[in-house]
Parts: C-alpha cells; structure tokens; sequence
C-alpha cells in the first residue's frame, strides 16, 4: 500500500523540464520571400525578446558578399542596419544571434529585387 501510495505521489509530482524556447525572428524587412519594387535602405530583424545579433552577412546569388556597416554587438529586440545600395537581382540576408539563454540561433531571409535600384 506503502508503494502503492509512493508511486502515485510520484506520478502527480511535476517534473521541472529545462526551457526549450529560444529567441525567435518574429518579423523582418524585407520580409522571407518578398519581391520588392525597389531595392530597401535598409535590414530589420525584430526578436522575440532581446538578443545579441552576432553576424549578418548579405550575399547576391551568385554567393557574393556585400560588406555591411559594422555595429556594436548589444542585446536588442530590433536590429536596425543600413544596406548600400543593392542592383535588381536574388539576395539572402544570414544572419546569426545568441538568444537570452546563451543558445546560438540563425536563419536565412531570401528577398528579390525586382525594380530599380535604391536612390
């Protein structure tokens, strides 16, 4: 009855899991996927919560990179970056964070320019 009783108890007891959810991209402009009229001025990459924005790299196609300003590494929600001025054509902006709980998380954001290049 004993362990009976023990085994229940057991059961019933919540089990403290580690947090599984890290920092995650809620938006970006240019949005994954979008096709623009006219090339943007700029990259922004808004967060779930703060994060460190350790690299951002945009590459044309053709796996060119295109050298972006360099910024100081501070935990933000927003990232805001200024491009050069970007030719019609395919472009992946890749870029890479530490979450607040110290995970590294990355991703990808595939865009098209389709008009005219930036002023």
């Amino acid at each position: 009855m004993r362990r009976r009783l023990a085994l229940l108890g057991l059961a019933a007891t919540p089990l403290a899991l580690p947090a599984a959810a890290h920092s995650e991209l809620r938006r970006s402009v240019p949005a994954a996927g979008a096709v623009l009229d006219r090339a943007p001025e700029r990259i922004e990459l808004h967060f779930s919560e703060r994060v460190q924005l350790t690299a951002l790299r945009l590459r044309r196609a053709d796996n060119v990179e295109i050298p972006l300003p360099r910024r100081p590494i501070r935990p933000e929600r927003t990232e805001i970056i200024a491009l050069p001025p970007l030719e019609p054509g395919e472009y992946r902006a890749e870029w890479r964070i530490i979450s607040a709980d110290g995970h590294p998380v990355g991703g990808v954001i595939p865009f098209r320019v389709a008009g005219t290049r930036q002023p």
